[in-house]
């Protein structure tokens, strides 16, 4: 493989941001990373296509790894990208290359629907902090601030989650002490959504420590990748912050 290094910090980097379900979204993801790659040069910005396929050769190696790593060989569809504009057809050349659609991606969030869970006595300010940085990115998060209470309003929460793409757990000492905190992350699962931790106040989550959370939500918490506020300072809150819209594809300044 061509730039190991290269490529292995570009995987390392990417990889971090979590895959959603929703397919017009996996198609931007994957216009928007095959842009990324061609602009670090690990492959280049035409690929010779067979009935929709990637004809592999020497010099994209690495691009026949992305797809696998990346993506577990189930990729959207190429034909998917010329389609939506991603990628343009040369007849003659019989190749296909990365348009300046694609590229424009790179400096751009991904729409991404997030719903941050919190307990209010542990994370309220932390989960106003959240709200408000993503907000300014330029992605779509919900805190249930709005959310009136009443009869249906777990019939209303969960129907809210299950429209949702990813699920920001912010977890402290107290947090997996509430019913609506494992509700809404059991959900989530259910779902199919994206399970973001981040832990803070200094706690650390240890499997198998909670009877209340169920064999799914104890995987989920102790196997996904999560983010930590290292230290309880500014700067700590922010590197998590930082780490958090970087899971979106936002680089922040």
């Amino acid at each position: 493989m061509s730039e190991a290094s290269g490529f292995e910090k570009f995987m390392e980097r990417i990889q971090q941001r979590p895959l959603p379900q929703n397919p017009m979204t996996r198609i931007r993801i994957l216009a928007k990373e095959l842009a990324e790659g061609a602009a670090v040069g690990l492959w280049g910005i035409s690929f010779r296509l067979f009935r929709g396929q990637l004809v592999t050769s020497d010099d994209q190696q690495d691009l026949i790894h992305y797809l696998s790593q990346r993506w577990n060989d189930a990729a959207p569809h190429f034909g998917l990208l010329l389609s939506n504009g991603y990628m343009r057809f040369d007849a003659g050349e019989n190749d296909v290359y990365i348009t300046k659609a694609a590229f424009d991606l790179i400096e751009e969030s991904e729409p991404a629907n997030i719903f941050i869970s919190y307990k209010r006595s542990e994370s309220a300010a932390f989960a106003l902090l959240v709200l408000a940085r993503m907000k300014a990115a330029g992605l779509e998060p919900f805190l249930d601030l709005a959310l009136q209470p009443g009869d249906d309003w777990e019939k209303g929460l969960k129907e809210r989650i299950e429209k949702y793409q990813y699920l920001v757990a912010l977890l402290s000492h107290e947090t997996l002490k509430s019913e609506v905190c494992i509700k809404e992350i059991s959900w989530a699962i259910e779902a199919g959504l994206s399970i973001i931790p981040i832990w803070h106040n200094g706690f650390v989550y240890k499997s198998g420590a909670w009877d209340a959370l169920s064999v799914k939500v104890d995987a989920a918490l102790s196997k996904t990748h999560t983010i930590r506020v290292i230290e309880e300072s500014a700067l700590g809150y922010n590197n998590a912050l930082v780490e958090l819209l970087n899971r979106f594809g936002v680089m922040p300044d």
